[in-house]
């Protein structure tokens, strides 16, 4: 006993037995990297802010991993000073940070205010940098009596410290200051406007 199947111009067969079991209009499968990455662990709490905060500490741990192992290296490898291991360690993970900040944690697109950002990102990530070099030097000094493998490791640990504790602050600082919706600021303008006019 043989079945006949439909075939369309194409060549397909239209035998709905042969078609995918697949809803239309359903959502894609998505992978794990694709949950973990974007998000979707968080379930019920992924919230605008929750997410926006996930993205950043993800890049930052990026950046935190980045720079540690330049420190390392640059300490270990290299027997350069503290202060030049940071300034490398530095560059190091600022510029994958501001990638993953401004296109995946602050979802900026295009070039309007991108110097502004450019400028402030800058600022605040100077200030980090001198911190940071600052705790680094002062735990040189202070394990200077100790042995090469230990004072590498209590040096690092240091940075990577002062790393950590100012992601916070510059969580804010990116927020408040450097990675604003200028759209949504100039379409409140009026309005305020608008306000402060009616009697």
């Amino acid at each position: 006993m043989s079945a006949s199947l439909d075939i369309d111009q194409s060549g397909t067969p239209t035998d709905p037995s042969q078609a995918p079991l697949v809803e239309p209009g359903a959502p894609a499968p998505r992978t794990i990297l694709h949950w973990l990455v974007d998000g979707h662990w968080l379930g019920r709490w992924r919230t605008p802010l929750l997410l926006k905060i996930w993205r950043y500490g993800a890049g930052s741990i990026v950046a935190f991993v980045t720079s540690g192992v330049a420190f390392y290296v640059c300490i270990d490898w290299f027997g350069l000073g503290a202060i030049t291991c940071s300034v490398i360690a530095f560059f190091a993970g600022a510029v994958p940070n501001w990638v993953l900040n401004r296109r995946w944690a602050w979802q900026k697109r295009g070039r309007e205010g991108v110097g502004r950002e450019t400028t402030l990102y800058v600022v605040v990530s100077l200030i980090s940098l001198v911190v940071s070099a600052i705790v680094t030097k002062l735990t040189a000094m202070a394990s200077d009596g100790s042995g090469h493998m230990m004072r590498d490791v209590l040096v690092t640990l240091s940075y990577l410290f002062s790393v950590v504790v100012l992601s916070g602050l510059k969580y804010l600082a990116y927020d408040r200051f450097v990675f604003i919706d200028r759209r949504r600021s100039r379409s409140q303008v009026p309005t305020t406007t608008e306000q402060n006019l009616a009697p």
